[in-house]
């Protein structure tokens, strides 16, 4: 990226940023990689950031994960949606800008962040010198303008059971510590106060919950012995509010309730425990003068600015959270991230970086360019 960007004419430099252990997905020890910074411009007026994350998770699921192909108009490979398509059509933008020779009244900064994917440290490293007036995040939107994104609440239940013959075990014993973490599992997704959905300007926004076992301490032993203990991660994606203060309020209501659900099982003969790991909340960004030119250089471009709601949490929040004005767009669909089949088409990316040109003109272009129009 460095290379891409300096060889197009930009301003370039590299920000180390360290990372702490996160789960597993770090090995057990720091690492100091940089995000790269690319900027273009006049420093004393407007300032628009156009984000994107270079990391991606594990490829150990996915076929030929870094041996990209293109098959019918998709790219396949890991990160390819997730989110290296909005990548490559914020650079080939701002490269496009460039070339062009366009007079800019603001300036354009690329933040180009790495450790998106497991603790945001890029981005909050980045913002730690940097600010903007207005920032669009290149995740995958399918090409449709992110207004809200869900906070989540990531959190461990912990389960104990007792050892036992697996087929002189009754349903309402509770001896195995699998079972039980499963049934309170299944208790929280039945919870219309906690799993909900709620409808903002129209657009209809959704709890999603995700379970994984987590090995804790022993591996399982199968059908004919119960499970003494067992651990489940848990995801819980809760429904963005107008302000942080009233996202976070909900998540803690969420939280509360599915300690009440625990609580609940314990009394009825479970043994049950709850572990909070990772609290974020979300955000709604209200309209203003920089969502309504984008919406207008979508109109100009796609024939549409239809809104969208993002159901994963991304270093948006972050942007917003520091007062800086954020959306979400870009080619692809957040569903194939992480996925075994990930891809990208095309044709979108194509599209996406005709949005972003066009943007950065509307948005950035002097009042003698057709940043007017």
């Amino acid at each position: 990226m460095r290379e891409e960007l300096t060889d197009a004419g930009l301003q370039v430099r590299l920000q180390n940023v360290t990372s702490k252990p996160y789960y597993n997905f770090t090995a057990g020890r720091n690492r100091t990689r940089p995000n790269v910074i690319a900027r273009t411009g006049k420093g004393n007026g407007t300032k628009l950031i156009l984000n994107g994350h270079i990391d991606t998770v594990s490829g150990d699921t996915m076929k030929h994960a870094f041996d990209p192909h293109v098959v019918g108009g998709k790219l396949y490979g890991r990160g390819s949606s997730d989110m290296k398509g909005g990548v490559a059509s914020i650079v080939a933008a701002a490269e496009a800008i460039v070339e062009s020779d366009l007079d800019l009244g603001g300036e354009l900064v690329l933040s180009l962040v790495v450790d998106e994917e497991t603790s945001g440290t890029g981005t909050l490293e980045f913002l730690k010198t940097e600010t903007g007036d207005f920032c669009i995040v290149a995740e995958p939107t399918n090409n449709t303008l992110g207004i809200a994104q869900a906070g989540y609440l990531d959190f461990n239940i912990y389960s104990k059971g007792e050892a036992r013959h697996g087929q002189t075990t009754l349903p309402e014993l509770w001896a195995n510590a699998f079972v039980q973490a499963s049934n309170l599992c299944n208790r929280i997704l039945a919870d219309r106060r906690i799993v909900t959905k709620k409808k903002y300007n129209g657009l209809l926004m959704k709890t999603t919950f995700n379970f994984s076992p987590a090995p804790y301490p022993t591996l399982p032993s199968g059908a004919w012995m119960t499970m003494e203990e067992f651990r489940i991660n848990c995801l819980l994606g809760v429904i963005a509010e107008r302000s942080i203060a009233k996202s976070t309020r909900t998540e803690k209501l969420a939280m509360n309730r599915i300690k009440r659900r625990i609580a609940e099982s314990n009394r009825e003969g479970q043994t049950n425990r709850f572990e909070l790991l990772d609290i974020k909340p979300g955000f709604i960004q209200a309209p203003n003068a920089y969502t309504k030119a984008f919406e207008r250089t979508m109109q100009y471009v796609l024939g549409h600015h239809r809104h969208s709601y993002v159901y994963s949490f991304c270093d948006s929040s972050y942007f917003y959270r520091a007062g800086i004005p954020t959306v979400l767009f870009g080619p692809g669909r957040m569903e194939l991230g992480h996925g075994t089949k990930e891809y990208i088409n095309i044709s979108q990316v194509k599209d996406a970086t005709a949005v972003f040109a066009y943007a950065i003109e509307n948005i950035l272009g002097s009042s003698s360019s057709t940043a007017s129009r």
